[in-house]
């Protein structure tokens, strides 16, 4: 319990509390581990426990959340992405080893001294497998295993146990064996339009990365980070800005639910039949596909993507040699061509964190919030759509929402690239944003993303349209065009699911999804088959914006 008081003192917000249950639970298994006749089972059993703590305290440090069995299952699978976080900040966290290795070397050298009158019981092991066995069991069911997945509790030993047995009796057997079956769903319905045949269109659908709506002064953020956008808008009044909410907490997650039109999160078979892949369907419409993968190659290979024609890839090479994400954005824009027919997806790097990182090849050009570090932030337009209050922050705090909020400012610029890439075309051109999820900059005592919470789901949907002369359009279609603008506009909410079926419509298709309710918005967890929870965002009787979690 030593590493618990100590961590809970350097920050209270993870004290140890009064809470009977998990306080007998902890100290049930120190007995049982005092009881082991043999030494070496007691060392190697703390040496596990002790690394599992020094995870589980960086996990609550960095993220201000307790750790998961699904945030365990994504430190494998998003190994590049954590390193590439982790090279900038990883000796803020040093600290953490001796918060835990010390406490435990006291007690090994207590226990080498081999007291007299030690009491020790030769089935103690078979009563050990028996604790774990009862988190096990609880894993093993719909109900316990939601509770062992979401519920913090105020004492971290006690959630290591908790998530630990989840991820070894839960989540890796169902990636295993698969035991749960398939619910099965009702095949999509697609309808391919009576377009003109072979007409020469652009589709670009850019995808923004760990973007938050709320620190865009472009939706009333008290810092002006997006002084190209407002003055944008303003210009060009087909414009079209609105909030909407991602598809899931992780970009693994997300950017293959919104590339597949995955409505439902526990409809998977969408991600495996591809069926309704954007790509694909792009493809078979006559479409040439162009993909630039602004993260590194690994994230574009996890995600599962074939039906291209073209990719381009960032990586640290292309990195060092452009400069940056702008160099390299503009580089492989030259190459992409707007004649024809085109489908472009843009998946982009900024703003992931480490946010200072995405921008420091600009000579200081975006440290432009550096005179508010230290003094009480303001709240404007931060909370607002989130429901969530921020808490009193620190300096390394302060710094942190700096940093993205200079990396916001960076990204209004890039966005000022892709639009006028986009408008650059001497024919209908057809323009979409969003981002794969926000991310918590403390809101609700939040950090990072991969957290099922409002405050870091609530992402930015931009659309705009560009036409050649009109004379190149007769009336009907100039009118389709404002139709489709005004039907936006009066959408109560957006979800990461209508942006989708908006391309889809754009590329050809009109797709109707059987057996789910469109005007709910429901927002996957750490999981692609679903069972790391489910967000649904849905607006009451009286068009109040309202959150239900399930599993």
């Amino acid at each position: 319990m030593l590493p618990d008081i100590l961590f809970g003192a350097m920050h209270p917000r993870f004290g140890v509390c009064v809470n009977m249950d998990k306080l007998l639970t902890i100290t049930l298994l120190s007995l049982l581990l005092t009881m082991i006749k043999n030494m070496k089972v007691i060392v190697c059993f703390l040496t596990v426990f002790g690394t599992m703590q020094i995870i589980q305290f960086c996990n609550m440090d960095y993220f201000g959340t307790y750790l998961t069995a699904y945030a365990l299952e994504f430190v494998f699978l998003e190994t590049q992405d954590i390193w590439t976080e982790a090279k900038s900040v990883w000796t803020d966290y040093l600290y953490i080893i001796p918060l835990v290795a010390v406490p435990y070397g006291i007690l090994g050298v207590l226990y080498s001294l081999q007291p007299s009158g030690r009491v020790t019981f030769k089935y103690t092991p078979l009563l050990l497998m028996v604790f774990f066995g009862c988190f096990f069991y609880k894993a093993a069911t719909p109900e316990g295993a939601f509770q062992m997945l979401f519920k913090n509790t105020c004492y971290a030993s006690y959630n290591t146990i908790n998530s630990y047995s989840a991820f070894f009796a839960s989540v890796l057997p169902s990636r295993v064996w698969e035991e749960e079956p398939q619910k099965s769903f009702p095949p999509y319905k697609i309808t391919r339009t009576k377009g003109k045949k072979g007409e020469s269109v652009n589709v670009i659908l850019v995808i923004g990365e760990s973007v938050n709506a709320r620190n865009m002064s472009l939706f009333g953020y008290h810092r002006q980070t997006t002084p190209f956008l407002k003055t944008y808008a303003a210009e060009n009044p087909g414009f079209v800005y609105k909030k909407a909410w991602g598809a899931a907490v992780n970009t693994l997650i997300s950017l293959p639910m919104i590339y597949n039109i995955q409505v439902n999160p526990k409809n998977s078979m969408k991600l495996a039949m591809q069926d309704t892949s954007l790509l694909k369907l792009a493809k078979a419409n006559g479409f040439k596909v162009t993909y630039i993968e602004l993260q590194n190659p690994e994230v574009f290979r996890k995600t599962g993507q074939t039906h291209y024609d073209i990719l381009h890839c960032y990586d640290e090479e292309k990195e060092k040699e452009f400069g940056g994400e702008r160099g390299y954005l503009e580089h492989v824009l030259k190459q992409t061509s707007l004649s024809g027919r085109n489908f472009i997806i843009v998946h982009k790097r900024n703003v992931h964190s480490p946010y200072s990182s995405n921008y420091k090849y600009e000579e200081g050009r975006y440290d432009i919030f550096p005179e508010e570090q230290g003094k009480e932030p303001s709240l404007e337009g931060k909370t607002k759509g989130a429901g969530k209050e921020i808490v009193s922050l620190d300096e390394a705090e302060q710094e942190r929402i700096d940093s993205y909020d200079n990396a916001m400012a960076y990204e209004d610029d890039l966005l000022k690239i892709l639009l006028e890439f986009a408008g650059s075309s001497n024919q209908k051109t057809y323009f979409f944003y969003t981002s794969d999820h926000g991310e918590s900059l403390g809101e609700n005592g939040l950090w990072g993303h991969g957290h099922l919470d409002a405050s870091d789901l609530e992402v930015p949907f931009f659309y705009q349209v560009f036409l050649p002369e009109e004379k190149l359009f007769d009336a009907q279609g100039l009118k389709k065009e404002k139709s489709f603008i005004e039907k936006i506009r009066k959408m109560p909410i957006i979800c990461a699911h209508h942006i989708s079926l908006m391309t889809a419509q754009k590329l050809g298709y009109i797709i109707e999804v059987p057996g789910e309710d469109l005007s709910v918005c429901q927002i996957n967890g750490r999981d692609s088959m679903g069972r790391a929870g489910i967000l649904k965002v849905f607006l009451d009787k009286k068009g109040k914006i309202k959150f239900e979690k399930e599993l």
